[in-house]
């Protein structure tokens, strides 16, 4: 492992770059993400009757918001509730490997390969999809209840940050990557959490600024993985 140590700056610039490259990727990867999200959820959402139970006190959102609010949230303590939030994490760990195809997609750039398409799709491919399912679930169910404190998700979130790179290019099992992934977040946990926040910056202020920006801003965070592994893990085999 290298112990190179790139100014953030250059981190951003050069994932500023890769973003630039594929942006039609990155809007076909937002379109197919936030579909299977919204559609799969709304499903769940009156699968579980909280869709039925919501419209039962719905006027009150413009009549008293406060009594809205509150009557939601005794809702969503529900056992249903509950059973929908669990739906919510598989759906999002069943649509996950979908990131996995821009390490593909930005190791091609950088080697002279033509990008196609399906690329974009490699998580999915043979064994990858089942790797990345398991992955993303434990992800989302222990990040689940780390996100009540935001500094210590942030670390877990540095510590994680290299995984599937790791088995993705390496075919580490998930130990082994683990490992690896927390051996370069010790040795460069400042430029790591520096360039997490904000990728998830600009990740998001599509939203922010212009709602529908979001649809070619979500993905940069892939960009902010692929350069920091490419600089800080540093194990290609040209």
């Amino acid at each position: 492992m290298t112990t190179q140590k790139p100014e953030i700056g250059k981190i951003l610039t050069e994932a500023y770059q890769y973003w630039m490259r594929t942006l039609p990727f990155q809007l076909l990867f937002t379109v197919i993400y936030f579909s299977v999200i919204m559609f799969a959820g709304a499903y769940a959402f009156r699968y579980y009757g909280l869709f039925e139970q919501v419209n039962q006190f719905s006027q009150l959102m413009y009549s008293d918001f406060p009594a809205f609010i509150k009557k939601y949230e005794e809702l969503m303590k529900t056992e249903n509730a509950m059973y929908f939030t669990m739906a919510v994490l598989i759906i999002k760990s069943v649509i996950f490997p979908l990131n996995i195809g821009f390490l593909k997609i930005y190791r091609k750039l950088d080697i002279g390969e033509a990008v196609a398409m399906s690329d974009l799709f490699a998580g999915f491919q043979g064994h990858y999809f089942f790797l990345f399912l398991i992955y993303s679930l434990f992800w989302n169910i222990l990040n689940s209840y780390i996100l009540i404190i935001p500094p210590l998700s942030l670390v877990w979130m540095g510590m994680m940050l290299f995984v599937p790179a790791l088995v993705f290019y390496k075919n580490y099992n998930f130990f082994q990557a683990f490992r690896i992934s927390v051996q370069a977040f010790q040795k460069n946990f400042i430029v790591i959490l520096l360039a997490c926040l904000v990728s998830i910056l600009v990740s998001y202020c599509g939203l922010i600024i212009f709602f529908f920006g979001i649809f070619v801003t979500f993905p940069f965070w892939n960009a902010g993985i692929y350069v920091l592994y490419k600089h800080l893990i540093a194990d290609f085999q040209e």
